[in-house]
């Protein structure tokens, strides 16, 4: 049996380095923020399913910026499958934000999760739209979305960590599981169109700065899982900074 083709949008971010490490039972085509839509026109023939994680999520990025990235983008990606009248299966990395949006972020992500949810309708496939909550895992940038990472980036480098208020609930999934969860669905017939992530880790902030700064001082026990991907998460980091 030959192998699936599946392309990766935003395939130099975050979630999609991640996801292309456990891709190695398909073909990969990537497509990231220096790619053309002609080459991705060229080739979309070929592609059995799409895990769409391109997206802006700077928080300091522009409206236009949120706009076409999420939007534009999303809006292109379709027009090039129903122009080849073709019929993909497409995973999309949305947010939790998405459901009551108060910024454009969230707003964008609302946008582009209807925009899918019609490509679906009108071509009577499959779709995945993840409303994912705060991530977390190797690889992601420090000050950029990503209070754990900044703060571990801080930690080990000795800057202060800056934490806004102890009490605010956090919800956070580990990339690798997301990732685990996500390559389940190339094979699946389901059409729930909305999920979440199998395993989320609810906790706070006040939380997460105490778990960290255990780490930094080997005061820490691994009583969680959750702790026990900490751990790992911190200890990648710190190796990345020797």
């Amino acid at each position: 049996m030959s192998k699936k083709n599946i392309l990766v949008t935003g395939s130099k971010g975050f979630i999609g380095k991640n996801l292309i490490k456990e891709l190695s039972a398909y073909n990969v085509y990537e497509f990231h923020r220096q790619s053309s839509l002609n080459k991705l026109s060229n080739y979309i023939c070929d592609i059995d399913f799409i895990f769409h994680l391109a997206g802006e999520v700077r928080p300091n990025s522009t409206k236009e910026e949120f706009e076409k990235s999420n939007v534009g983008f999303t809006k292109s990606l379709i027009k090039i499958i129903e122009k080849k009248g073709l019929k993909i299966p497409i995973l999309v990395s949305s947010s939790i934000h998405a459901q009551n949006p108060k910024n454009d972020y969230g707003i964008t992500k609302q946008i582009e999760d209807n925009l899918i949810i019609n490509y679906a309708k009108k071509n009577g496939v499959n779709v995945f739209i993840y409303r994912l909550p705060h991530l977390f895992g190797e690889g992601c940038k420090a000050n950029y979305n990503s209070a754990i990472t900044t703060w571990i980036y801080n930690s080990i480098n000795n800057l202060p960590i800056n934490i806004y208020s102890r009490d605010i609930p956090m919800q956070y999934t580990y990339v690798k599981d997301f990732v685990r969860d996500a390559i389940e669905k190339i094979d699946s017939n389901e059409n729930d169109i909305f999920y979440s992530p199998n395993i989320i880790y609810n906790t706070t902030l006040g939380e997460v700065y105490d778990r960290i700064l255990s780490l930094k001082e080997k005061t820490y026990t691994l009583d969680s899982d959750f702790m026990k991907k900490l751990q790992h998460v911190y200890s990648w980091y710190k190796k990345q900074n020797k």
